[in-house]
């Protein structure tokens, strides 16, 4: 078993991550894929010396709407070997509040070092609000099937860009962000 092998095995096994399959699962509209689509080792972060991976395990495709479950993001510790936490992104304009208050303590896991990575998140951030409205006029024009496809598409270029790129895995080339 490769060294991402093993920390994906303990992403899978970790408490966390199946507590938030569970309460993604539970409604019966949901089913979270046991193969990641992002996997990146971050750059330690100066303050704490962390060694991190980012990974992000998809929701199978799907018609959304607000709330839906796109995927469930693990953050590794590699030293401690242990998964600090799963949860949930959802599709509408909002994300999780400790993604955008880049400079609390808590929210130290950035993508890119320095402020390459407070950049890319707030890109991410900006991207997801427009997105949003993007998807309900597409929806307008496409119907919900369509709208779907292209957000969930997008979702994941954007994701891949807010890491620097070429960190997708387990999807078709036309997720993957190009610069």
């Amino acid at each position: 078993m490769t060294e991402e092998e093993r920390i994906i095995q303990a992403c899978l096994d970790s408490e966390c991550f199946k507590s938030e399959v569970h309460y993604a699962e539970r409604s019966g509209h949901h089913k979270i894929v046991r193969s990641p689509r992002l996997y990146k080792e971050l750059v330690p972060d100066e303050v704490r010396s962390e060694r991190l991976v980012r990974i992000v395990f998809p929701a199978e495709d799907q018609n959304i709407e607000l709330g839906t479950v796109l995927a469930i993001t693990c953050l590794y510790d590699l030293d401690k070997e242990y998964n600090i936490y799963g949860h949930v992104i959802c599709a509408g304009p909002g994300v999780n509040g400790l993604l955008k208050a880049i400079h609390a303590p808590m929210g130290s896991a950035h993508p890119r070092p320095g402020t390459d990575g407070e950049r890319a998140i707030m890109h991410f951030v900006d991207w997801k609000r427009a997105a949003w409205d993007k998807f309900l006029n597409d929806e307008l024009d496409m119907g919900r099937e369509g709208a779907s496809a292209l957000h969930i598409q997008n979702f994941w270029k954007s994701l891949d860009r807010m890491f620097g790129g070429g960190y997708l895995l387990n999807c078709p080339d036309a997720y993957h962000w190009k610069s």
